[in-house]
């Protein structure tokens, strides 16, 4: 009988509140998540519990084992960590009101923390993505492969701006899907 599985499934951080509910009925249906490597959620076989799980974000990892800490003096057993989210569970029936992210300013909190942090990783990568068009279009002119230089460049341009807008779309759905959460928490 099998006493582990891995599933692979791709949650990106402002899918934090659908993650936790995959992870709890996961749990419901008799499997505990033990570790998380890359998309691969790995789990192993356990009793069939109504168990809450939650995700905090915090990228400031030089306080960790406070920090962990901190959630398991509530009760909360720590998991695992994946850029900067933080996994805990806990049974059901000891959670009550006594949820991470019970209160409506604390969910808006991280929130914005989350939301802060996208948008420093967004803007270096699009000024690379820029300078890297214009160094490439400098050094085909340089090199007087004028016809062929123009079509090149084009085409990169194009590209990259095809793989930014790719990008940037699933970061500006995440940032309406978190702002949508923080106003309802209003």
């Amino acid at each position: 009988m099998l006493k582990k599985k891995t599933i692979r499934r791709n949650f990106y951080i402002s899918d934090f509140e659908e993650e936790q509910e995959f992870l709890s009925s996961q749990h419901n249906a008799g499997w505990r998540l033990k570790d998380i490597q890359g998309k691969k959620y790995l789990f192993e076989k356990c009793d069939k519990e109504a168990v809450i799980y939650q995700i905090d974000f915090n990228p400031k990892e030089q306080h960790k084992s406070e920090y962990v800490q901190l959630f398991t003096d509530f009760g909360w057993e720590f998991i695992a960590e994946k850029d900067g989210r933080f996994y805990f569970s806990k049974p059901a029936l000891q959670c009550s009101e006594e949820k991470i992210f019970s209160d409506r300013e604390t969910k808006r909190i991280m929130c914005s923390k989350i939301i802060r942090r996208k948008l420093v990783q967004l803007i270096p990568l699009s000024v690379i993505s820029i300078f890297i068009s214009c160094v490439l279009t400098l050094s085909m002119f340089h090199y007087e492969f004028f016809p062929l230089g123009i079509v090149f460049i084009v085409s990169l341009i194009w590209l990259g701006g095809l793989i930014l807008t790719l990008y940037s779309t699933k970061y500006l759905s995440g940032f309406f899907k978190l702002k949508k959460i923080i106003d309802e928490n209003s």
